[in-house]
């Protein structure tokens, strides 16, 4: 792990990207601008992010031609330019590369889908530690699709009587006792859902749900998840670090953002075979959010 000198070197080399990001920006250059040698640089910088500074501006120059491709209905050599990009057909080459589609395509789905948003530090707390000091968020469009599972009452963190620890793992006990048949599924495709919709009769109380997503019809024990617009943070190691997680998202990272979060459903996305208490298991936490009303937005 980098010590503290090392991130603010690094952290003032982000800022420095982020603010020139519609100019030339090469590595010999911000080598000089962190006092580091351009191997020292580079080895730090991957270090410290887990990526290339290439792929880095890479990405988020895409992910900003992503938005003005959809707010915006300026032409596609004039976003390829604004965006640093020498030529529309080097810009579209990259933006299929990293999209799957063209930037026609994406404009015509309107929906955001693989952004990447700039970097952040991420203090080390409690059982959250991640595999990198900076943290990147990613903004997903997922479409509506039906969750298989099973699902019960809890207290969330934020409630007087917090008692989620205890009560989810008796809520994945419960879908293994009552649909054994479903099992390979579930060990397969893990997904957890919290309804955070607020109901008068339980205003205290979130409806947590274990299972897995199916293409099957709708049917008892089944739930429909609408499409929806997310916030995707990633969650390395054990399950005990999600909450340490989502309140780095929550108090360091929505605040300083382009977007607010709305109640729906938050999802936790399991990898397959996921086990709670290993340190190398990975899941991602869906927040559901939608983009901040500014004065910028509302000129557009």
């Amino acid at each position: 792990m980098p010590n503290s000198t090392t991130l603010i070197r690094i952290e003032k080399v982000l800022e420095y990207i982020h603010e020139h990001l519609d100019e030339p920006i090469n590595v010999i250059n911000l080598a000089e601008k962190s006092c580091w040698s351009r191997w020292q640089f580079q080895r730090v910088f991957g270090s410290a992010t887990g990526l290339t500074v290439a792929q880095y501006v890479r990405e988020l120059r895409l992910s900003n031609a992503a938005e003005l491709l959809l707010n915006t209905q300026s032409k596609h050599i004039d976003i390829a330019i604004l965006c640093g990009f020498e030529s529309e057909i080097s810009f579209s080459r990259a933006f299929k590369q990293m999209f799957q589609c063209s930037p026609r395509e994406y404009r015509q789905r309107g929906k955001r889908v693989g952004l990447r948003t700039p970097l952040k530090y991420c203090t080390p707390k409690r059982s959250w530690v991640a595999p990198t000091p900076f943290t990147q968020i990613r903004i997903e469009t997922r479409p509506a699709f039906t969750l298989m599972g099973h699902c019960d009452w809890i207290f969330g963190p934020f409630s007087n009587t917090p008692n989620f620890i205890e009560q989810v793992p008796t809520v994945w006990k419960g879908f293994a006792e009552k649909h054994p048949s479903h099992i390979d599924q579930l060990i397969q495709k893990p997904m957890g859902v919290i309804d955070t919709r607020e109901r008068a009769d339980r205003p205290d109380e979130l409806l947590y749900w274990a299972g897995y997503p199916t293409d099957d019809a709708l049917q008892d024990n089944t739930l429909l998840i609408p499409e929806q617009e997310y916030a995707v943070i990633p969650v390395h190691g054990e399950v005990s670090a999600l909450e340490s997680a989502v309140e780095w998202f929550f108090f360091h990272w929505l605040p300083e953002s382009d977007y607010c979060n709305v109640p729906g459903f938050e999802l936790e996305v399991y990898s397959p075979n996921y086990k709670p208490d290993c340190k190398n298991s990975y899941m991602e936490y869906w927040l559901p959010i939608e983009p901040r009303i500014t004065s910028k937005s509302r000129k557009h």
